[in-house]
């Protein structure tokens, strides 16, 4: 083929064929320093451009076309547009393994048992023959990779294992090879995506800390990656900072918006509805501004727009959100979003008085969340049921909820979980006439929220309340020490939702005043 067809054809195809960060790993194993050659700020096409220029005066071209077509997860778009016609054949394999058995990247992604187990005892045969390009082609073209494994099949347990079963025969090839290198480091992010929904943070964390065989302009990611971790264990401070260096320093506007819903979604749990707002609309920007579609806003900014309708009790709003998300989730096959739709759809249906949905709602998470692991969804589903339980005065029923999905915060360290359960457990036992019981859970919850690395606020003025009350319960005497303590907590939670502008503050507010008046 003539230079300028294939010059025509690249800077045409390979924004749509790859993301920044996709190609920007290509052009390291070519040893292109893409983001010296093409600086991130420039338009997507000038950056193409500039990048051409570079490859036809190094005569690198071909090399970037090969590039391509041996990248497990762009070779079947690139094959789809005819990316292998430009190069020669022998070109487009890598140089440690060659491809026996026909391709099958344009068959569908299996959501049977029966095709799954099939797809398993080819990938066992081709750990035993020592094929691992094979393997790996199986694990991330045929069976899909963490986005149709986990999100939508939960079988993230059945990923870590395949992964695990990868990783002794790629990591000795990656040693050398810029195209294993690439691959190693997929699996490394679909391990971390793994282990963190099934809870094992401590692991999760620890895989983003190893830096090889990541490229520098990775970081952005693992910093990413690092801040969701610290969410989920209850460090928002440190979650938000690194969320921060991710956004500003990511040449990859995709991920800046993934790092802005991050960032959106601790602003959210430290109590600021406003600027959760304000990521969320940035989120959705920058998507608009690589191409994507934003009407109807994307999933994921969705399910964190219906919780922040929640947080302030625009109950009416959020399920109009998850009527979107339901719907959506369920054209995309996304059982994981379906199963977190549900969880919030639960809490919505709850507040509305129709308790019957919500059980069903709650049933439907937790039967996705037993089959995948998913932790997450599994705690705060058991949240759920246990405020159910509690409103229809089920006591027994809501102990052992919250028993459950306590334990299970506790012991995969779901700190801002943890904080909500030890509220629910001491407002449940102070219905139940156990008022030690749930000054105890009160103060554990309240320095739980109040530690230096959480900032979890609406757990802090919920634990805040909930102690008040607590201390009120037994009728002290007036401007005793437990009424003075009451009412000082309580206008530390009036301090509280006011910033967080929460419209239940004014109830908060004629407490403090009528015990005042009393006094």
């Amino acid at each position: 083929m003539q230079i300028e067809p294939l010059i025509a054809w690249l800077s045409e195809h390979l924004l749509s064929l790859c993301s920044p960060a996709q190609l920007g790993v290509i052009c390291a194993g070519l040893d292109v320093p893409l983001w010296q050659v093409a600086p991130a700020q420039l338009d997507p096409h000038e950056r193409i451009e500039l990048l051409l220029e570079h490859l036809i005066e190094h005569k690198q071209l071909t090399e970037l076309a090969a590039g391509l077509l041996r990248d497990e997860s762009l070779s079947q778009q690139a094959q789809k547009l005819g990316l292998a016609m430009l190069v020669p054949p022998q070109d487009t394999l890598s140089s440690h393994q060659t491809v026996t058995e026909p391709s099958h990247a344009t068959a569908p992604l299996p959501s049977d048992e029966p095709t799954v187990s099939g797809l398993l005892t080819e990938f066992d045969r081709h750990i035993a023959s020592d094929a691992p390009l094979l393997a790996y082609s199986i694990l991330s073209e045929r069976l899909g990779g963490f986005a149709h494994l986990g999100c939508r099949l939960g079988r993230s347990r059945l990923l870590l294992e395949l992964i695990r079963r990868l990783y002794p025969l790629v990591a000795p090839l990656s040693a050398a090879d810029p195209d294993w290198q690439a691959r190693y480091a997929q699996l490394l992010w679909w391990e971390t995506e793994a282990l963190r929904m099934t809870g094992q943070l401590d692991a999760a964390l620890v895989t983003t800390e190893r830096k090889w065989p990541y490229h520098p302009e990775m970081l952005p990611g693992l910093w990413l990656r690092q801040a969701q971790i610290h969410r989920l264990a209850g460090r928002l401070k440190l979650a938000s900072s690194l969320a921060q260096k991710a956004q500003a320093l990511s040449p990859d506007l995709t991920q800046q918006s993934a790092a802005a819903t991050e960032q959106a979604m601790l602003a959210l749990l430290k109590g600021d509805a406003s600027l959760c707002l304000l990521h969320l609309q940035k989120a959705r920007s920058l998507l608009r501004e690589v191409g994507q579609t934003v009407e109807p806003w994307p999933l994921r900014l969705s399910l964190l727009s219906a919780a922040r309708a929640l947080r302030i009790q625009d109950v009416t709003d959020a399920r109009k959100w998850l009527t979107s998300c339901a719907e959506r989730a369920e054209q995309l096959h996304d059982t994981l979003a379906e199963a977190e739709t549900a969880v919030l759809l639960a809490d919505a249906l709850r507040r509305d008085g129709e308790h019957e949905a919500a059980a069903q709602a709650i049933a439907q998470a937790m039967q996705f969340a037993n089959h995948s692991g998913a932790a997450e969804v599994l705690v705060a589903a058991g949240r759920e049921q246990a405020r159910l339980h509690m409103d229809l005065t089920n006591y027994e029923a809501a102990a052992a909820a919250l028993g459950t999905a306590l334990a299970l915060s506790e012991e995969l360290s779901l700190a801002c979980y943890r904080i909500d359960l030890l509220n629910l457990r001491g407002q449940l036992q102070l219905r139940r006439s156990n008022p030690q019981a749930a000054e105890r859970d009160a103060r554990d919850a309240l320095a739980l929220a109040m530690a230096s690395e959480c900032g979890y606020q609406w757990g802090e003025a919920d634990s805040l309340h909930l102690l008040a009350v607590t201390l009120l319960s037994n009728r002290p005497r007036v401007q005793s020490l437990r009424h003075n303590e009451a009412i000082t907590h309580l206008s530390d939670e009036l301090e509280l939702r006011d910033r967080m502008q929460d419209p239940t503050a004014p109830e908060v507010r004629w407490l403090i005043r009528r015990l005042r008046t009393v006094a």
